[in-house]
């Protein structure tokens, strides 16, 4: 094993490595050579796991908000000065950009930087009661205890940090199921939590490799919070399983973002930032894949989209490039089944459609045209890079178009009228509204789903209520 960079790891657990079961290789997606090799965490490590989260919840409930505060800020400090290291180890293990990687690692450190300095701030309410004076109603806003988190591989140390923090921010303690194909970065932060200072047995993380670990955290009623982010599939297993235990639980599922452009749109920006969509190798849930352009500018906003996507460079993500590939095998050949289909159908394929021939999951980043908004194409989450283009003629089936889908994330609109971008927005079914923008995240603003893309809000101080249960106090202060 001494060829592969990252050797043998393991779960994190009350603050040790523990490698205690079969293991597994971690292949980099740009060559399909092993990066290193995995422990799959065993019925015992997961236990272990959770039993620490248990055992620790109490005393860092009773943290000072303060202390807890300042040990988030000193964890954000060394996120920060390991950035190079953590995004190295993000793009090797699932592909993206470095470049990219870079800023997510950056990212990574903000969200425990903002929750930090929201922990000593958590407050209660006082309730007025009518009467004479002789009652006290208050309440106090509490952490849940141990919470379970499972993240997927696309975006797997912001992903982590975006729920992670506020949770323990909250005073919650964690466990949190790594993804199987691309777990190094996460159990990397883990190791750097122990090392900043978090105490043990507050930030756990266990190996995955098989559905059993997943079921196992969300089958324990020692977990008494769930948050999972993933496809709408497993989130509804997710559900069933909670619902067994009335466990609440926070989900951000499947999307198939529209994008509306119209007349009277800024084209050159929104054609420069439809490409974007692309970001990722298009393996993000909130990828704005169903394109609506006014009938008006169809032909010339095509063009410069089309423009813009061949001008990306595709490759290994650590050399640069723009455009990385797909995470595995089977995902190259679910992208590659989508577009024949589409194209048996009778689509236009206006760039793209291949894979590229040379070791790695690459394919060409793909615009079609001439599909039908009922085809699987367009109204699957492909989770690769491929987007559709349609014209439509007003503004009233711009929106009953773009609403036609079970999913709503996030929705894009181009249009100088302001007017026109405030009504779209209030129309739109989704948790996010993007006028003349793409690819916005702050740390402060709330993102979920609407219908089938989720449950809750994640980010900002919303996130909060995700992690924190309301206690009703009331105290008679008569003398009688």
């Amino acid at each position: 094993m001494t060829n592969m960079e990252f050797g043998t790891v393991g779960s994190w657990i009350d603050g040790a490595e523990r490698t205690t079961g079969a293991t597994f290789e971690i292949l980099n997606p740009a060559t399909e050579a092993a990066i290193g090799e995995v422990a799959v965490a065993t019925p015992d490590d997961v236990e272990a796991a959770i039993a620490a989260a248990d055992a620790a919840a109490d005393a860092w409930a009773d943290f000072d908000p303060v202390e807890r505060s300042q040990l988030l800020g000193r964890f954000a400090d060394r996120i920060r000065e390991t950035v190079s290291r953590l995004a190295r180890t993000e793009t090797l293990e699932m592909g993206r950009s470095l470049g990219a990687s870079e800023a997510q690692a950056g990212k990574t450190a903000q969200y425990f930087d903002y929750y930090g300095g929201i922990a000593d701030k958590i407050e209660g309410e006082t309730i007025p009661i009518h009467g004479d004076g002789d009652v006290l109603d208050y309440t106090i806003r509490e952490p849940y205890g141990v919470t379970a988190h499972v993240v997927p591989w696309n975006a797997a140390l912001v992903l982590t940090a975006r729920s992670v923090a506020p949770a323990l921010a909250a005073g919650n303690t964690v466990v949190a199921k790594a993804p199987e194909r691309a777990p190094l970065s996460m159990l990397t932060l883990a190791e750097i939590a122990t090392e900043a200072g978090i105490p043990d047995g507050v930030f756990n993380v266990v190996t995955g490799g098989e559905a059993r670990t997943g079921r196992q955290l969300t089958d324990d009623d020692r977990v008494a919070h769930i948050e999972f982010t993933g496809s709408t599939e497993t989130g509804r297993e997710v559900m069933k399983t909670a619902a067994d235990h009335i466990t609440p639980v926070h989900l951000e599922l499947g999307g198939k973002s529209p994008n509306v452009v119209f007349p009277d749109a800024d084209l050159t920006r929104a054609a420069a930032d439809s490409a974007k969509a692309f970001w990722n190798t298009g393996q993000t849930c909130f990828a704005p894949t169903r394109i609506f352009v006014h009938e008006d500018v169809s032909e010339p906003f095509t063009d410069m989209l089309v423009e813009a996507v061949e001008e990306m460079d595709v490759g290994p993500g650590i050399d640069g490039n723009t455009i990385g590939p797909l995470i595995d095998a089977a995902a190259l050949d679910r992208v590659e089944s989508f577009v024949e289909s589409a194209l048996a159908d009778g689509a236009t394929l206006l760039t793209g459609g291949a894979r590229l021939d040379r070791d790695g999951y690459f394919y060409e980043p793909t615009v079609l045209a001439n599909v039908a908004d009922d085809a699987p194409v367009s109204c699957t989450e492909i989770f690769g890079p491929v987007v559709t283009v349609s014209e439509f003629g007003s503004e009233s089936e711009a929106v009953s178009r773009a609403n036609d889908t079970e999913y709503g994330l996030y929705g894009l609109v181009w249009t100088t009228d302001v007017s026109r971008a405030h009504r779209m927005a209030r129309k739109l079914e989704a948790g996010t509204v993007l006028i003349n923008e793409y690819l916005f995240a702050s740390q402060q603003a709330p993102s979920g789903g609407y219908k089938k893309s989720g449950i809750g809000r994640a980010k900002g101080q919303q996130a909060l209520e995700n992690y924190t249960q309301t206690k009703n106090v009331v105290v008679s202060i008569t003398d009688e």
